[in-house]
């Protein structure tokens, strides 16, 4: 019993006389990565290259200290992922080389408790509807055959420009957000601009397609083993700087 009456009175004294609202924008520029360890181990017919996006958004936020504060974010939100793969073609020293791009566009609303002010560190959760996918895949060469998976590959060397695989995805997924950065003063106790770096990762699965467009049900370019590691994780982490005004 005593030790619920010191911490009540220890949140009533840092909380005490002390609250300030605030509003704002941001804008975020990240390294992107749709984790998928069916890509990850999939060899030379597909690996991942370095990606970036970026997202945009409102910021609202209230302090109850002058360290403790609670901010959800809504950010408009492009993750970007780039393929490059190779197959091996039967009977010459040839490979044939392509090139493919998956492109998520997500509304994100993260909720962070921030603990500092002036400079701060931030986690909490998010939560990320998916809007929009779009696919690309382009072959560098005309070929006619290949090898995938110890299997002649005839079909599929068409080349695909801004397809639609949004249904292939979840629509909402569940994540983690950590940050820190400053908060600097432009007109005292008004206007501050805010620079920081965040981190976000999406843990549920949202499913989708990996880099040659198929889903983890298409059988045999992804196996029934495989099929257990298909899972898009979307990553994205980068510098974000931002405007805040604080009402007092």
């Amino acid at each position: 019993m005593k030790k619920i009456v010191l911490i009540s009175l220890f949140i009533c004294f840092i909380f005490k006389g002390y609250s300030q609202f605030y509003l704002g924008g941001q804008f975020a520029y990240n390294s992107t990565w749709l984790m998928n360890d069916q890509v990850f181990a999939e060899g030379p017919e597909m690996d991942v290259e370095a990606s970036f996006g970026n997202y945009y958004g409102v910021i609202a936020g209230y302090y109850f200290s002058d360290i403790v504060g609670l901010e959800l974010n809504m950010n408009i939100n492009k993750i970007s992922q780039k393929y490059r793969g190779d197959f091996n073609i039967p009977f010459v020293d040839e490979r044939a080389y392509y090139n493919s791009s998956l492109v998520l566009n997500t509304m994100d609303f993260p909720l962070l408790l921030k603990l500092g002010k002036s400079v701060y560190f931030e986690f909490g959760g998010i939560f990320s509807l998916v809007n929009q996918a779009t696919y690309n895949k382009k072959f560098d060469g005309n070929y006619v055959i290949a090898v995938y998976k110890d299997i002649p590959f005839y079909t599929d060397f068409a080349n695909r420009e801004n397809v639609d695989v949004k249904e292939t995805f979840k629509d909402f997924g569940f994540g983690a957000v950590i940050g820190f950065g400053t908060n600097i003063n432009l007109i005292e106790d008004a206007l501050k601009f805010n620079f920081g770096l965040r981190c976000n990762f999406i843990i549920s699965d949202l499913e989708g397609i990996n880099a040659l467009g198929y889903t983890k049900d298409v059988r045999p370019w992804v196996s029934e083993k495989e099929s257990k590691v298909f899972k898009t994780n979307p990553l994205y982490l980068g510098l974000k700087a931002g405007l805040i005004y604080e009402f007092n």
